[in-house]
């Protein structure tokens, strides 16, 4: 009995450590240098973040590889790219940043996931408190979580596999945190291409205008605990036709499933590959391509795609 008061005790102290978390993402300045490493990928990235004020607003710009930046004011969120290089519609690796944003309350998650305090560490010289996020079921990922004792921002991530491996691990290599960035800092430096997009309930959404494409679609199969978030037609830079695109979550893993009708010529994508903690896997059906995107397990990702299928007409 003491034990469990314990272990109650000690899962309300991490929820509330998480919590406390993703309220200073959104209210703290902060100036810092981030390392992401994924596969055999390493990328270095710059954050500004400015929370003080009436709007938040951030700039990412890439230290490392093509020249982009993302600027972010408000509900607004511009990529921008060098003038030598071409939109990349669909390349959101430079979106990718220390924001580990839930979609539920994390007392909500304590259903499908258990919030553990671990021990201390240092990450970019600041003391940091380590909480594990572990899925109750094995058919998502777990995470450890490096959060600043003095702020409570984020300094670390890592995205573990079903054996405790790390998969992706991003985390800053210098910080200054409680300093306002000044206006010109937050400015991007780019004159090429730009390509917006806009936030809505914490979501990135992109700036399209709706198209008829392939429709009368399920997913028959999801996770416990995972439910639509988005249902929208995409003109992707990539494919000749509109694509019918889902998004579902638990809150906290979210997985996005894409439907294509092939054009006659058009050779179908089977099979899978992954990245990181992103697994793919594609299959055909009717005339269609489905590929299936997420950070879970690929026996997960396979299932959700053997589920999709044409919807019955009643």
């Amino acid at each position: 009995m003491v034990c469990a008061s314990a272990m109650a005790l000690e899962n309300d102290s991490a929820v509330g450590l998480v919590q406390r978390m993703m309220a200073a993402e959104k209210s703290l300045d902060y100036d810092g240098v981030f390392i992401y490493q994924h596969a055999h990928t390493l990328n270095t990235l710059r954050v500004i973040h400015r929370g003080s004020g009436d709007a938040e607003r951030e700039r990412i710009i890439s230290l490392s590889g093509p020249s982009r930046e993302v600027i972010r004011e408000g509900h607004r969120v511009i990529v921008k790219f060098a003038a030598d290089h071409a939109v990349l519609v669909e390349d959101q690796q430079l979106g990718e940043r220390l924001n580990f944003g839930l979609l539920d309350s994390p007392d909500t998650l304590s259903t499908r996931y258990q919030f553990q305090l671990e021990n201390t560490d240092r990450i970019a010289g600041r003391a940091a408190q380590v909480v594990r996020i572990s899925a109750r079921l094995a058919d998502r990922y777990a995470y450890r979580l490096w959060i600043d004792e003095a702020s409570g921002l984020l300094l670390k991530c890592v995205i573990l596999d079903l054996n405790g491996q790390a998969l992706e691990e991003e985390q800053f290599a210098v910080v200054t945190i409680g300093v306002p960035p000044t206006d010109e800092s937050l400015k991007s430096e780019l004159t090429g291409s730009n390509f917006d997009w806009y936030v809505h309930e914490d979501e990135p959404i992109p700036a399209v205008t709706p198209a008829s494409g392939p429709s009368n679609w399920r997913v028959a199969w999801l996770p416990i605990g995972f439910s639509q978030h988005r249902d929208q037609t995409r003109q992707l830079s990539a494919s000749r036709q509109p694509v019918r695109h889902f998004v579902y979550s638990d809150g906290l893993a979210a997985v996005s499933v894409f439907i294509e009708k092939l054009g006659g010529d058009a050779s179908p994508l089977i099979g899978d590959s992954n990245l990181g903690a992103v697994n793919i896997f594609s299959r055909s059906l009717a005339g269609h391509q489905i590929t299936v995107v997420g950070q879970m397990p690929l026996a997960t990702i396979r299932q959700i795609a053997a589920s999709v299928a044409p919807q019955t007409p009643e």
